[in-house]
């Protein structure tokens, strides 16, 4: 039996270009956002990221520690005490503590010349050498008394900055703290000095009274032996009559 055959027309089984450039595109973009949604979370690199972020908080808050202040400050009373002790240096009532004043007083009081001086005025500085040798020595027991005063509290102000230093959460701390005792050695070098120099007053005042005394003796015996001397009158009787009885 004859079958008829018929063979598709070209055009209708002709494969559509455009669909296939389009459907292929579609699967390499498809692939390739799939590939690039499988490389999002890389663990090595996250934890890398936090230590070194871990790191940079750590270098911070030592930073800030190292900064930190000491809590613990004694700045004004050793201020206030250093300041009493220059004043107290200054306050002296014997001999002077001023070149100016030391060149008045001894101009006044200790001169090396006398020759021009008359008896009354070598009196008068006599007086005022012993009046001046005694306010200088009560310079140095005053001194000693009010250093003395001020020195109560530097013990403790010294402690208190052990304490501070030994208990430092910084470095800052820590050197503040070492400043502190610093200052309190300050007050006791001041101190010292201070004591020094009423001392050093005093016994200059005393080589400088009795240079001036010795001076003064000097003159009073040049001037007893440079006084003319009168030769004594004849008795008025006549001592020979009664000397053959």
């Amino acid at each position: 039996m004859w079958i008829p055959f018929s063979t598709p027309s070209p055009r209708r089984w002709r494969p559509n270009r455009s669909a296939a450039v389009i459907v292929a595109v579609t699967a390499l973009m498809a692939a390739d956002g799939v590939q690039a949604q499988q490389v999002v979370f890389d663990p090595r690199n996250h934890m890398e990221n936090a230590l070194q972020a871990a790191r940079q908080l750590e270098s911070l808050a030592n930073e800030a520690r190292s900064l930190a202040a000491s809590p613990y400050s004694h700045l004004a009373q050793n201020s206030q005490a250093l300041q009493d002790m220059a004043e107290l240096a200054r306050s002296a009532r014997g001999l002077a503590a001023s070149v100016d004043g030391l060149e008045r007083q001894f101009a006044d009081l200790y001169p090396d010349d006398l020759s021009g001086a008359d008896a009354l005025d070598m009196l008068e500085q006599g007086r005022g050498r012993v009046a001046n040798a005694r306010r200088t020595a009560g310079d140095l027991a005053r001194t000693a008394a009010e250093l003395e005063r001020l020195g109560q509290g530097r013990g403790q102000r010294l402690a208190g900055a052990l304490n501070a230093s030994q208990s430092a959460s910084g470095q800052t701390a820590a050197v503040q703290s070492s400043n502190q005792m610093l200052a309190v050695l300050a007050e006791d070098l001041a101190a010292l000095r201070v004591l020094m120099l009423a001392q050093a007053r005093l016994m200059s005042e005393g080589a400088a009274r009795d240079a001036a005394e010795r001076t003064a003796g000097a003159e009073a015996r040049r001037r007893a032996w440079a006084r003319p001397v009168a030769d004594p009158n004849p008795p008025a009787f006549d001592p020979l009559s009664n000397a053959r009885n």
